[in-house]
């Protein structure tokens, strides 16, 4: 079967260096499975990180990451889906000053 993935829309807004979870653990033994990862800056410059952390450790994989000034971003699609570790979160990582609407297309599973 194929799979389709929920889009989750977040904006974060930051004037310093902040750490923000996307999506928590799902429970033992269960997987995120990411397939598109979109950052679009619209205002300010902003560094922005979106990670994979496995069981609540800082930055154990970086989806992208990049410096955007308002109207930037970047769009990852990513085939083969990546699946974080079990009982792994996405997270996010926000440096500068500005706002950033971030998306992220994935699905529950084992």
């Amino acid at each position: 079967p194929v799979q389709l993935g929920t889009p989750l829309v977040t904006v974060g807004t930051t004037g310093a260096a902040v750490w923000g979870t996307l999506v928590a653990a799902a429970g033992a033994g269960t997987k995120q499975y990411v397939q598109i990862v979109d950052v679009v800056v619209s205002s300010g410059t902003v560094d922005v990180a979106i990670t994979n952390n496995i069981a609540g450790s800082a930055g154990a994989g970086v989806f992208t990451r990049g410096q955007f000034p308002a109207g930037g971003g970047i769009t990852k699609a990513f085939d083969p889906v990546i699946a974080t570790g079990t009982n792994g979160t996405l997270a996010y990582w926000l440096g500068g000053a500005g706002t950033v609407i971030m998306t992220v297309t994935y699905w529950q599973g084992v």
